[in-house]
């Protein structure tokens, strides 16, 4: 490990002033909250993120939101036996390995000074959503994730009118990852998305082109002796959509992957409907590719309609150590441009007539795993069934957002 890792954080737990402490205002606290999409102020997790902005930005002292040196004093919510609870298997969630450069903070945040490539492709190997204030990484790990399984059985749900309107557009992937930052940037504000994070997530997305899709290595580090005990890959994506009629880049979003989980980092959608075309098309590209699961961060109402269910932080934090071993060769591919219609439509049972038996055929794409497969608008012609298809997932956009 770098020396340079090393006295980032004082032994009382404090976070050291450095040249990159930030002085935020309490104003712009809750603004970035809001945008981070805790809205209520007077929700616990809205005054917790507040309070890590604010502590953080005078040293870890006191504030009037009852935090001091990583704690949170709580007039409501958990009771203390609940709190100690979770918070005792936050520390333990964070390896060891990671102590000198990253500290449990409260609820879901732990912080950083460091914005090394490195060290966030390591927090991301060991299943922490990295977000930022514009001097602070804030590495999250939700007390709940809000997760999508795709397979062995999909539970992803199709909006017939989603379905229709996405022959209008098409889907690449890593094409132009610095628009897509302006797009989120343009959409939501600055919000979490601060020139040092931005960074060091270019240089991970470079890496997983450059390689073709090897990606970024992460250490693996056992847990009794603190050896390495192996690598496996991270990989960064820009996701792009864009309209059929005018080839304009219409919706897009970041997202990492570390074994068969793809997470949902940031979003934008600048036209009806793109953003959720882009969320169904990415779903389905997703599971074609051979991804277990969509990680899409924070429990929000659409992704529950979308399919999402919630799993434990422990659980998530399990699942991504076996698949980071297991499963490290999944990669997100999509050859060229592809019609996002097509892409919704590919595992569709087709129903054909063979001779006078009759028998309905399954796609063949339905056996595929961990690498593109062909167009499939030959078989989508004669598709006469549908597998699953919902009413409406919702008439509201949908941009994928994790934080």
């Amino acid at each position: 490990m770098p020396a340079s890792w090393y006295n980032i954080i004082s032994k009382h737990g404090n976070i050291e002033s450095s040249k990159h402490a930030i002085n935020l205002s309490q104003t712009m606290a809750k603004t970035l909250a809001v945008g981070c999409g805790v809205h209520n102020p007077t929700c616990l997790r809205h005054r917790c993120w507040v309070s890590v902005i604010m502590s953080a930005s005078r040293g870890g002292k006191e504030d009037e939101s009852g935090v001091r040196d990583g704690s949170l004093e709580r007039t409501g919510g958990l009771n203390s036996d609940e709190k100690e609870g979770e918070e005792e298997e936050a520390r333990l969630l964070l390896p060891t390995y990671l102590y000198p450069v990253v500290r449990f903070y409260c609820e879901d945040f732990y912080v950083s000074h460091r914005f090394d490539p490195t060290l966030i492709v390591q927090l991301i190997a060991e299943g922490f959503l990295p977000i930022a204030t514009s001097g602070i990484l804030l590495p999250k790990l939700h007390v709940e994730r809000c997760v999508l399984q795709l397979r062995p059985t999909c539970k992803l749900h199709t909006s017939k009118a989603t379905r229709k309107k996405a022959k209008n557009f098409s889907l690449t992937i890593n094409q132009c990852f610095d628009r897509v930052v302006a797009g989120c940037h343009a959409q939501h504000g600055t919000n979490w998305l601060y020139p040092p994070i931005v960074n060091a997530f270019r240089e991970i997305n470079r890496r997983t082109i450059e390689t073709n899709g090897h990606g970024a290595d992460a250490f693996l580090v056992d847990s009794k002796s603190n050896e390495r005990c192996g690598t496996t890959q991270v990989r960064l994506y820009s996701v792009e959509v864009w309209s059929a009629e005018s080839g304009d880049l219409v919706a897009g979003e970041l997202g990492h992957s570390v074994g068969g989980i793809y997470t949902s980092l940031t979003g934008f959608s600048s036209q009806d409907s793109a953003g959720s075309v882009q969320l169904l098309a990415l779903g389905k590209l997703l599971k074609q590719c051979g991804f277990d699961y969509w990680d899409l961060g924070m429990e929000m109402e659409y992704k529950i309609k979308l399919g999402a269910e919630l799993m434990r932080r422990a659980d998530f934090v399990r699942e991504v150590h076996r698949t980071r071993v297991q499963r490290k060769h999944i990669v997100l591919r999509c050859t060229g441009r592809r019609n996002a219609r097509e892409l919704i439509d590919w595992d569709r049972v087709s129903v054909t007539r063979c001779g006078s038996s009759g028998e309905a055929l399954k796609d063949a794409s339905l056996k595929h795993d961990g690498t593109d497969c062909p167009d499939q608008s030959s078989d989508d012609k004669r598709c006469k069934k549908r597998v699953h298809e919902d009413d409406d997932v919702g008439s509201e956009e949908m941009t994928s957002f994790s934080a």
